[in-house]
């Protein structure tokens, strides 16, 4: 290249005007993984210019992706350097001069992603105080010091000391089914993948004390949860006011709180975590691990003396009480995973028995994870079993089953325009955290499979997460150029700083409209990517929830670091 035209392309491209037509991981790559962008113009080629110097480190030539994307309406084109390993910070830029937000290839670049998703779990924190020296800015009193009363639907009267645990959502509410979960995701990532998840440094309170913060977090919930369980071993449905609360501050929420009835769905789920954690927590407090098991136990002898769901037909709200009420008319997947847990921590053939018995009533595997089916989380705990009696016919049905949802995640990826696993129709409630939970699976089927093609496409669920999406969103505050910064989130929007909570996933593209904002803007016609706005009033897109920020916990995590399970699969 003569030095006049050498001249002339360097100061051609260190211009950076931002084109919203021009989507990628705002996060960044690693550099020995895939990377690409994708592009809804009209250009031929791009480069990859280095961000300080102007300098072009790479160059290729777009590729057609999809016309017409169903989910979009978008026709895509697909750029694609994972060539360039250099770490540094870049820019897309195309022949026709628009360009990308500037983006990192690192081997840490999801490291800030993964430690703000995590100690978001503090900042939902009830009960305590979040101080300064851990919170920031974020800091306020203790909240809900009064919690609870008993509701008459419990056929209780009085008042159980109730504080603790995190708040579910974008409201101040606590649920069982919902912290099941939770709980369970996030133990189950470090359960199969301890150093992935083994930092001590997240500066939370408990920070420093030889504990991994994603397990001294874990126990905040733990302890809360205890305080749940009655003495029969039933455990309460939720703790929440009769209303959502105002966009006020927890400590200002002065309103009396309930505690409701026993459900099965929830106690299935308590039975499952609280056998799980017991083996986990097992190496750093005995005494704690052997509470944890005990209160699974008694969970599992009331679901054996109740064989049906209770309340009949689910738990719901009572007259007078409008909140968040998770509805759940089938345990079966709940007793499910409770079994299978309590199998693993203890090898009783009761429990054993038992799952082999259910595990296949339905479909072994044929959908994700979410509060309302785990039997996904039930099925995994089986196939990688480290207990010597597990049966090599069930592992292989299992697995089967797994790499069988695998492929057809795969297929759904190649026929989206993002390569993300949701279908045109799909883009509902909490869609993302169907992308995220998928992500999951993906990970379990290439960790059982060696199938490369599952492992990248999980890492593309992450990356339509952090920007490489319609909307150039970086659904994570506190992440990328262009992230959520108006989430319907209490705290959020009352606490009058600036930025967003950091760390919160929100809730994605919602094509039934369920809320007055997204009616007001889209319609039936409106692609279903697009049906998403960034406002406080959108809780149907825009909030966000404990389950969905687990999974996210897991997926970025998974891919933070380098590693494999920590154990030879050989079953």
């Amino acid at each position: 290249m003569n030095t006049l035209k050498s001249f002339l392309i360097l100061n051609l491209f260190s211009f950076q005007i931002f084109a919203a037509n021009v989507f990628i991981n705002q996060a960044g790559y690693l550099p020995n993984l895939p990377k690409y962008f994708y592009y809804s113009g009209q250009a031929d080629s791009f480069y990859i210019i280095e961000k300080s110097t102007g300098t072009i480190y790479y160059s290729g030539t777009l590729v057609l992706s999809v016309k017409n994307d169903p989910a979009t309406a978008l026709t895509l084109y697909k750029g694609d350097f994972s060539d360039l390993e250099r770490e540094g910070i870049y820019f897309v830029k195309l022949d026709n001069g628009d360009s990308s937000f500037s983006f990192e290839i690192s081997s840490d670049v999801f490291r800030s992603a993964m430690e703000k998703s995590l100690k978001e779990f503090y900042y939902q924190r009830c009960g305590i105080a979040l101080t300064p020296e851990y919170a920031g800015e974020y800091n306020h009193p203790a909240c809900h010091l009064s919690d609870a009363v008993l509701h008459s639907s419990t056929g209780e009267s009085g008042f159980t000391e109730n504080t603790g645990g995190w708040h579910d959502a974008g409201d101040y509410g606590k649920y069982v089914i919902n912290a099941g979960i939770t709980v369970g995701t996030l133990l189950m990532a470090y359960e199969y993948f301890p150093e992935k998840f083994d930092s001590d440094n997240l500066n939370i309170p408990e920070s420093g004390n030889g504990i991994p913060d994603i397990l001294d977090e874990v126990r905040f919930e733990l302890e809360w949860l205890f305080k749940m369980q009655r003495a029969d071993g039933g455990v309460y449905f939720k703790l929440t006011g009769k209303f959502f609360e105002p966009f006020i501050m927890p400590q200002e929420d002065k309103e009396e709180r309930y505690i409701y009835q026993v459900s099965s769905p929830g106690t299935g789920n308590f039975a499952a975590i609280m056998a799980r954690a017991s083996r986990i927590f097992s190496i750093y407090d005995s005494s704690f691990a052997k509470t944890c098991l005990e209160a699974s136990i008694l969970a599992w002898k009331f679901l054996s003396e109740h064989p049906h769901i209770f309340p009949q037909g689910g738990f719901r709200n009572p007259i007078g009480t409008n909140t968040g009420y998770y509805y759940d008319y089938d345990d079966s997947d709940e007793r499910l995973w409770a079994a299978v847990e309590l199998f693993e921590s203890t090898a009783k053939t009761e429990f054993h028995n038992y799952f082999i018995d259910h595990y296949n009533d339905a479909a072994i595997l044929d959908s994700t994870m979410w509060w309302r089916n785990v039997k996904a989380l039930a099925q995994i705990t089986y196939l990688f079993s480290k207990q010597s009696s597990v049966l090599q016919e069930v592992t292989d049905n299992i697995s089967i089953s797994l790499l069988d949802y695998c492929n057809s995640l795969k297929e759904r990826s190649n026929r989206n325009g993002f390569g993300i696993t949701i279908n045109p129709g799909e883009y509902v409630w909490g869609c993302n955290s169907e992308v995220l939970n998928n992500a999951i699976l993906l990970i379990f089927g290439f960790e059982r499979s060696g199938n490369s093609d599952f492992y990248n496409k999980a890492l593309t669920q992450l990356n339509y997460i952090l920007g490489a999406n319609a909307l150039n969103k970086c659904f994570v505050t506190g992440v990328g150029s262009e992230p959520v910064m108006n989430p319907h989130h209490r705290p959020s929007g009352a606490d009058k700083v600036a930025d967003p909570v950091p760390g919160i996933i929100a809730g994605g593209p919602n094509q039934n409209l369920q809320d007055a904002l997204l009616d007001s803007l889209f319609n039936n016609s409106t692609p279903p990517a697009l049906c998403y706005v960034d406002h406080v009033n959108s809780y149907a897109s825009n909030e966000n929830a404990i389950n969905w920020n687990a999974a996210l916990v897991f997926v970025v995590g998974y891919f933070n670091s380098e590693g494999k399970m920590n154990f030879e699969n050989d079953k």
